[in-house]
Parts: structure tokens; sequence; C-alpha cells
């Protein structure tokens, strides 16, 4: 009768080793859904954008300098939360075909953003709530301003 002996040695490395097979086959995470930030701060650049080819309106300046200032603490918000994998800007967004009434289509668009800050505040944590809800704010001012 042939006895194998298994020394202490051996089974210490079978139970160090268990956990990195394991973490070898285990699929990863899924990535985590988007930021509801990104998206808001891609409206207010939009919007900012809109706003700039406003030229005949004169509180138009004021508006894209507002929206300007949406999208920049948005975007700051949302790579303080999620680091940006590289060091490069995210790209700039192309400029939407100019509707046919502009001024009209600012004030849709400001409230728009209006709604979306809105039903987004209530599924963000309270620090990030508070942003967002300014946001909302600002931009129904904004609105009454274009009135």
């Amino acid at each position: 009768m042939i006895s194998e002996t298994v020394s202490r040695r051996r089974v210490l490395f079978a139970v160090a080793a268990a956990p990195l097979a394991v973490a070898c086959t285990a699929e990863p995470p899924p990535p985590p859904p988007p930021d509801p930030l990104s998206a808001l701060a891609a409206q207010a650049r939009a919007d900012a954008k809109l706003a700039q080819s406003l030229t005949t309106v004169p509180a138009a300046a004021e508006i894209a300098k507002a929206r300007e200032t949406h999208a920049s603490l948005l975007q700051a918000e949302v790579d303080r939360e999620r680091p940006p994998l590289s060091s490069t800007a995210p790209p700039a967004p192309t400029a939407p075909p100019t509707p046919p009434d502009p001024l009209a289509a600012l004030r849709t668009a400001l409230d728009e953003a209006v709604r979306e800050a809105s039903a987004t505040v209530a599924s963000l944590p309270s620090y990030r709530a508070g942003l967002v809800g300014s946001v909302a704010a600002g931009c129904a001012s904004l609105r009454e301003v274009l009135a």
C-alpha cells in the first residue's frame, strides 16, 4: 500500500491558490451605468451653443454664459465621481443644425433642461442633488428671461 503524506506546505499552498484561481476565472463586474449628470452636461453645452447663435437677442449671451457654467460644473462633478481614464478632454459636441425659430428652440431646450434636471434630482445623493437642483432653478429663471 502506497501512502502519500500531504505536507503542511502543500495544504497552505492549495488554500492560498484557491482564491487566485477563482479570481482568474470569475467574470468581471459589469460596467457602471452612465452617469446621469453626463447627459445634463451635454445638454447644457448644446443649449449654450444654441444661445450663442442668437446674436439678435440681448439676453442670449448671458444665457450662453450661464449654460456653459452649468456644463462645466456638471462635468466637474462627473469627473470627480468617475475620473476619466485619459487626460484628454471630451470631444467637442458638433453644432446642431440651426432650427427654423432658434428663439423658440432655446425656450424649449431650457424647458427640457428643467424637466430633465428635476426628474434626476430624486435619484441622486444629497450632495449631487443640490447641484442639479440649482441647475434646474437656473434654467427656469433663464427661461423666464426669454419670456
